[in-house]
């Protein structure tokens, strides 16, 4: 039972919040448990921070005990290039010993489901759940659960891994000889997404992990996907490496495309000792957006100008990594302009192209590049940064957060269909989005 005192606590708490909800929180994740005052709940507030993560406690325990597989909830479902809807979907089962259940308190959409969205690649079935981004509190657990347990905050990375094949073993968690992706189903092959009121989580043990306390459902959102993207974006730019081998020598990065990972790349490669970063973009708001992570904004509109810019900022060398997060062979090009002799092409955007055009294996050999591409093995990376976020490595709040713009409501359907619109052409200053449930 919740004891009268935090009861109060959560009360008085929404009392002092100074942006008043219009209507009182919906009924359907009250109970008689659960004060109900018309006050924020995402934490836009320092009164509301504490107390919304009360109420994420008061509503997963409330939850977790009546929670049923029967009935429907809404979800974001995909039906081909350009047309996403809300609709009514059963509510998952646990279907394996190793599953949980998880009531999603976040989602969000990402820039590779852009690629689906706008029907370049892999042909997506249509009706499945879309987004593979997400956080909540688990509801119902299965028989072999080890580590988890039902009222537990999670979060989670965008595919899952069994932390026991080769794969997971060589911290490559993406490739997991079992796992899947969220929201990626093909020919009726993979697993329902997590823009829903509820996901369903296969091999829960290795794919989740928990949310302390002192951080956010924001924050824990960008441990599962875009943070240790831009993490793993620098890591293989060797940025480390380079800081540590050459220490009298000041590392440079440039980071060309500044949407969410690129963003997180920023703040990656700073941490792991570049001392000068370069951030390309043609988006104004989104190099604001970098200059205030500590980035040195360039315009990557003019590309002659932009090289000028680099080469004048690295006596005349170039960069020692480029750090790609747009996954196209222009900017790909870009970046091997950018690298002086014998630097490193580091690139995560999620590549659909069959050829590769940047450069020829002789420009590669006459300029010593190295050239590294992939997935980011997320679960491998999370357990480090959510104790870095936790521990306020960045500050307080994480600056992170910053990235998201806007925010829309599941059951709003034309809200989702235009946030998805306003991502792909990157309108209204569209960095991120929030489906909130």
């Amino acid at each position: 039972m919740i004891s009268s005192a935090r009861r109060g606590l959560h009360e008085s708490l929404f009392r002092l919040c100074k942006i008043q909800a219009p209507q009182a929180i919906p009924s359907q994740r009250t109970t008689s448990l659960i004060p109900t005052p018309a006050a924020c709940l995402h934490t836009h507030c320092l009164p509301c921070q504490p107390a919304s993560l009360m109420a994420a406690r008061y509503f997963a325990a409330a939850s977790a005990e009546q929670y049923s597989p029967e009935g429907q909830m809404s979800a974001v479902t995909f039906h081909g290039p350009r047309s996403v809807k809300v609709s009514k979907k059963a509510k998952p089962r646990l279907e394996t010993p190793g599953d949980v259940i998880v009531k999603v308190t976040m989602s969000s959409i990402c820039g590779s489901d852009m690629h689906p969205y706008a029907g370049r690649g892999v042909a997506l079935d249509h009706g499945i759940t879309f987004g593979h981004e997400y956080t909540g509190v688990i509801v119902a657990v299965g028989d072999d659960i080890q580590t988890l347990k039902i009222g537990d905050r999670v979060a989670s990375a965008f595919s899952t891994s069994c932390g026991q094949c080769f794969y997971c073993k060589h911290a490559l968690t993406c490739r997991c000889e079992k796992g899947g992706r969220f929201g990626w189903i093909v020919d009726g092959q993979g697993i329902e997404g997590s823009q829903a009121e509820f996901v369903r989580v296969p091999m829960a043990d290795s794919t989740l992990i928990p949310t302390p306390d002192n951080v956010t459902d924001k924050e824990a959102l960008l441990v599962g996907d875009v943070l240790p993207t831009g993490w793993f974006c620098a890591s293989r730019g060797e940025v480390d490496r380079m800081t540590q081998e050459f220490p009298d020598d000041a590392t440079s990065a440039a980071v060309i495309g500044c949407g969410p990972v690129g963003l997180m790349a920023i703040l990656a490669a700073q941490a792991q000792g570049a001392q000068k970063v370069f951030a390309l973009d043609t988006v104004q708001e989104r190099l604001d957006l970098a200059k205030e992570f500590g980035a040195v904004p360039v315009h990557g509109g003019d590309r002659e100008d932009a090289l000028k810019v680099i080469k004048e900022g690295t006596e005349g060398r170039g960069v020692d990594c480029a750090l790609e997060a747009v996954g196209a062979q222009p900017t790909i090009k870009l970046a091997f302009d950018l690298i002086r002799m014998g630097g490193v092409i580091s690139s995560v955007g999620l590549h659909t192209d069959s050829e590769f055009k940047a450069f020829t294996p002789a420009e590669g050999y006459n300029k010593n590049v190295t050239y590294k591409n992939g997935r980011c093995p997320a679960r491998h990376y999370m357990d480090e940064l959510m104790s870095l976020v936790g521990k306020k490595y960045w500050g307080d709040p994480f600056p992170g957060n910053k990235i998201f713009s806007h925010e829309v409501s599941l059951h709003d359907e034309k809200a989702v269909q235009g946030a998805y619109t306003k991502f792909e052409k990157k309108l209204e200053n569209c960095t991120k989005v929030l489906i909130v449930p």
